[in-house]
């Protein structure tokens, strides 16, 4: 039985400024929703049934949860988790992981303004043109991707961890040098607009995230699920809980449906 009061949360500002429109999104180089890729709501019931026998849906090829703590950061942290998804998936599962840092992101495309948020389109934009810089932190422990990656960075500016080799604040221009380096090999390959509730399910029954917003907050959608004779979007949301949402707040943003990859996804940066 899930809380009633994890469902349609409603929020206060913390980093979504303005939720995108079509035209946004066709700008960040999101393309229309494919038809072929629409699922009947008559067929929604079997394919969550299936999803949830196979652990088969998004949240499943998602290594982690992040949190925001004290920052405007939530755009990024919600691309983090549609990257990290579309990345696993292809690779079959969480075997190659990789985490990102979202705080990399967000000071890339606010140029260096650490408070006030971000818009999704910019965040979008900036994973298709230079990518995602892998996390200190990994899937198998404290600093496990340092020695991985030449280039890495913490996850938020929002809290610190004491083995963290950087914390607070970090300007672009404070970035790990050559840092384009290591991104260049975690793009977004190809995305797709979400513009009702239809494809939102949809995107979710294919394992993909769904990210979208309102409130000032940006949210990365994995799975649906139905409660009570109705359907629900389940959400990772980067504050370390799942929250749902009803169909009323479906649609409005992004997937990811493919990243590129790598030859060898055990030297994923050779």
């Amino acid at each position: 039985m899930i809380d009633p009061k994890l469902i349609d949360v409603e929020f206060k500002f913390d980093g979504l400024v303005n939720e995108p429109t079509e035209q946004d999104l066709i700008y960040a180089g999101a393309e229309s929703f494919p038809d072929r890729f629409l699922v009947p709501r008559s067929e929604w019931d079997d394919r969550i049934a299936a999803h949830e026998k196979n652990k088969s849906s998004a949240d499943h090829f998602s290594g982690r949860f992040t949190h925001q703590a004290n920052s405007h950061e939530c755009v990024c942290h919600a691309a983090h988790q549609a990257f990290m998804v579309a990345y696993n998936r292809q690779l079959g599962g969480l075997w190659h992981d990789v985490w990102f840092s979202p705080l990399a992101l967000y000071t890339r495309i606010t140029g260096g303004r650490r408070w006030g948020g971000s818009s999704v389109i910019d965040s979008l934009y900036e994973m298709i043109e230079h990518g995602m810089i892998p996390d200190h932190d990994g899937p198998d422990g404290h600093l496990s991707q340092v020695e991985k990656f030449k280039h890495t960075l913490h996850e938020t500016s929002g809290r610190s961890e004491d083995w963290w080799p950087t914390t607070g604040w970090v300007d672009p221009d404070e970035l790990p040098d050559g840092w384009r380096e290591t991104a260049k090999h975690f793009k977004v390959a190809e995305c797709w607009r979400i513009p009702d509730e239809e494809a939102h399910a949809s995107a979710l029954l294919h394992g993909m995230v769904v990210v979208n917003g309102r409130n000032g907050h940006s949210v990365p959608h994995t799975t649906l699920s139905i409660e009570n004779g109705r359907y629900l979007s389940k959400y990772k949301d980067s504050y370390n809980e799942f929250r749902y949402d009803s169909e009323r707040l479906w649609g409005g943003g992004y997937c990811i449906r493919s990243v590129t990859l790598p030859v060898d996804p055990e030297r994923p940066t050779v």
